[in-house]
């Protein structure tokens, strides 16, 4: 199977129509749609709130330069009104995930659901080696839940993100579950390797340098550390926004310490 990027290059640009919607890839010239999403109040009630202007800046750098980025504009008025992208899910390698943001004046008309749906159709069909599909919205949007479910998605997974429980979901049904297969694969995967490299980690000076019990540390050390949880295996936090600590904490399935040095910006 090749790499989620692979795949997305070798097919990249692409535009995508529907009946009310063209789905292109994002330009500069989308830099004012970019900053709308990022730092409306309602568009990220549920994605950990508006982000910072440096981040904003970075990703108005960023996202005309990725395949996978989409920008969603109503063919009526040709309109800016959302991003959708794909790209490698950095929690399992191998998968890709499905994200989107709509500007609230374009909710409650079935737009959101048209653009996923295309976007999702696009992945299965056109990149077939691309792996899995997975989006991941957070349990209490209960609009983003339904609208997943409404195209034939289903929840396979739970896990703790931005502070909030968030649902795993991926495309079901008609083709004999072959994604929910690929999930449970990838995941067994996944932790063979996250475990060869919690007991890595527990051998660096950081990992043992952290006492069993965190209230021994002092305030600065504290500071240092990343406050997010992150599973049984001390996966990398998923957390962007105003967010570098130094060390990102998990634990092991014998209960020690893993102390992983990368920052949620790498």
């Amino acid at each position: 199977m090749e790499s989620v990027e692979t795949a997305l290059d070798r097919v990249w640009p692409a535009q995508l129509r529907t009946d009310r919607l063209l789905l292109r890839p994002v330009t500069r010239e989308d830099s004012p749609l970019v900053n709308e999403l990022l730092t409306d109040d309602r568009v990220r009630a549920h994605l950990g709130g508006p982000v910072t202007k440096d981040r904003v800046a970075g990703r108005q750098v960023a996202y005309p330069t990725m395949a996978g980025a989409f920008t969603v504009v109503r063919l009526a008025g040709q309109r800016p009104v959302g991003l959708v992208t794909i790209g490698a899910d950095h929690r399992c390698e191998g998968r890709a995930e499905l994200s989107y943001q709509l500007l609230p004046a374009a909710w409650g008309e079935g737009l959101g659901r048209e653009a996923v749906a295309a976007a999702v159709s696009w992945w299965t069909d056109v990149v077939p080696g691309g792996g899995p599909l997975v989006a991941v919205t957070q349990k209490a949007n209960r609009a983003s839940c339904r609208m997943l479910e409404a195209i034939g998605m289903t929840v396979v997974d739970e896990l703790d993100e931005h502070g909030a429980c968030q649902r795993l979901y991926t495309p079901a049904g008609d083709r004999d579950d072959s994604d929910l297969r690929w999930v449970r694969l990838l995941a067994a995967r996944r932790d063979a390797v996250e475990r060869r490299r919690g007991a890595q980690a527990r051998a660096t000076a950081a990992g043992q340098a952290v006492p069993e019990d965190l209230s021994a540390l002092t305030p600065e050390e504290l500071a240092r550390l990343c406050p997010a949880r992150h599973g049984a295996y001390g996966r990398i936090c998923a957390r962007m926004a105003d967010h570098t600590p130094d060390v990102h904490l998990g634990r092991a399935q014998d209960g020690a310490w893993i102390a992983w040095l990368t920052t949620a910006e790498a």
